[in-house]
C-alpha cells in the first residue's frame, strides 16, 4: 500500500484557501501546497494555478526544495528517503519552432510594434528571439514566446494573444496558453515541462563581461532589446518567476533587474530580497529602482514596466531631434566631478557604461569616489 504524500495541494475550504496566482495574477485561482506533517503552508509561490489552460503555472515542492538546495526533514528530524531520479524534461522539436515562425505577417504582437518601433528594428529582434505565431483555432495570430536554453533545447512555448491596435494583451477571455498543452492537452506537471529564461539562447553569443538585463514579461524584453541593444534582455515570465531555477543561467554575469511597477512596491521588494539571497551566483546584481523613483500613481495602477519607460524616453529623443536650437556662442565646457571623470574614462574602454548611467538615471555630479 502506497504511503500518503507528505505535501499536498491545500484542500478547498472557501475563497480564503485560494490565492492570487504569481504567474497570471488572477485572484482566488492559486492553490498552495501544505505540509501534512506540520499543517503549515509552503511559501506563497509554491503551488498550482487552477487555470491550467490559460496559465499553466505549477511550482511543486520538489522543485522548490531543489532550487533552494534543501530537503524536508521528517517529523523526528531525520532526513526522508531520497526521491527517485526525476523524469527527463519535456522538449519541443526544433522543426515545430521553424513551422510556427512561418507566418510573421499574421502575428498580432508584431502588427502593432512594427509600426511603433520600425519594421526593420522589430524584425531583427523578432528573428533573434525566435518569435513564433500560433496559426489555428481561437488563438490564431497569437505570439509564441519560445524558451530555448543555452544548449539549444526548446523547453517551452508560451502563447499570448494581443490586440493589434494597441500592442497590449487582448482583453478577451482565455487568451494565454502553452504549446505543449495545445498539442497534447496535458499539463506541465504531467509532461514534466521545465522552463528557462526567455532569450536564454542568446547568452551563448553574449560576452561574459557585458551586462544582462532581466525583466518580467517577454514583450518587455523584446521592446527593450529594440530600443537599447547595448544590453542583452531576458525575461523570467512573471513577477514570481525571479527564482534560482530561471536565474542560474546567468551565473558569473553582471545582472541588472527591472521588476514591473506594483501598487504597493511589493514586486521591487521581493526581487531585491531574492537578489540578495542569490547574489553569490553573479559577478554583480542590481535591482533598479528607477521605476519606483519616477512612478506616478497612475503608472503604479497600470503596472508600467521598463519597456514603457524606454518608449517614453525614445519619444522624447525623437521630438527633441526635430527641434533646432540656435545659440550665439558655445557654452563653456562643464566642470566634471571625480565620479564623472572616472566614468568617462571607463566609457572609453566600454561605451555601454554610458547607456547604463542613462538607464539607471544616475546623478554622478554628486557621487563620491572611494578608494578600494
Amino acid at each position: 500500500m502506497n504511503a500518503p504524500h507528505r505535501f499536498i495541494l491545500e484542500p478547498y475550504n472557501g475563497r480564503s484557501t485560494r490565492h492570487t496566482c504569481p504567474g497570471c495574477g488572477k485572484p482566488h485561482e492559486f492553490t498552495q501546497y501544505v505540509d501534512t506533517e506540520t499543517g503549515e503552508l509552503l511559501p506563497e509561490h509554491v503551488g498550482k494555478c487552477n487555470r491550467a489552460d490559460a496559465c499553466g503555472y505549477h511550482y511543486p515542492p520538489r522543485d522548490y526544495f531543489r532550487d533552494n538546495g534543501t530537503r524536508p526533514s521528517g517529523s523526528d528530524g531525520i532526513q526522508g528517503k531520497p526521491e527517485p531520479p526525476p523524469r527527463p524534461p519535456y522538449l519541443h522539436d526544433r522543426a515545430e519552432v521553424r513551422a510556427l515562425r512561418a507566418y510573421p505577417e499574421r502575428n498580432t504582437l508584431s502588427a502593432y510594434w512594427r509600426e511603433r518601433i520600425g519594421a526593420d528594428r522589430w524584425g531583427e529582434v523578432a528573428k533573434a528571439y525566435a518569435l513564433g505565431t500560433w496559426n489555428d483555432g481561437r488563438l490564431a495570430g497569437a505570439a509564441v514566446y519560445w524558451q530555448v536554453d543555452t544548449h539549444g533545447h526548446v523547453k517551452a512555448g508560451k502563447i499570448m494573444q494581443y490586440d493589434p491596435s494597441t500592442g497590449k494583451r487582448s482583453k478577451e477571455e482565455r487568451t494565454t496558453s502553452w504549446v505543449h498543452f495545445m498539442r497534447t492537452r496535458q499539463s506541465a506537471g504531467e509532461l514534466n515541462v521545465e522552463q528557462c529564461l526567455f532569450g536564454e539562447h542568446l547568452l551563448k553569443g553574449w560576452p561574459i563581461d557585458q551586462p544582462v538585463a532581466v525583466v518580467e514579461s517577454e514583450k518587455t524584453a523584446m521592446i527593450a532589446a529594440a530600443l537599447m541593444p547595448s544590453f542583452l534582455w531576458v525575461a523570467v515570465g512573471s513577477m514570481g518567476a525571479f527564482t534560482l531555477a530561471k536565474l542560474q543561467a546567468l551565473t558569473g554575469r553582471k545582472v541588472l533587474a527591472f521588476p514591473d511597477l506594483s501598487r504597493d512596491g511589493s514586486a521591487f521588494t521581493k526581487w531585491r530580497e531574492r537578489a540578495i539571497e542569490l547574489g553569490h551566483l553573479f559577478a554583480s546584481i542590481h535591482v533598479s529602482d528607477i521605476l519606483e523613483r519616477k512612478a506616478t500613481e497612475a503608472d503604479r495602477n497600470d503596472g508600467l514596466d521598463i519597456g514603457d519607460h524606454l518608449l517614453r524616453s525614445d519619444d522624447r529623443t525623437v521630438k527633441s531631434s526635430t527641434t533646432t536650437i540656435t545659440t550665439l556662442s558655445a557654452p563653456p565646457p562643464p566642470i566634471l566631478s571625480r565620479a564623472e571623470v572616472a566614468v568617462k574614462r571607463m566609457a572609453q574602454r566600454n561605451p555601454a557604461i554610458n547607456s547604463l548611467v542613462s538607464l539607471l538615471d544616475l546623478d554622478l555630479s554628486r557621487a563620491q569616489v572611494r578608494p578600494l
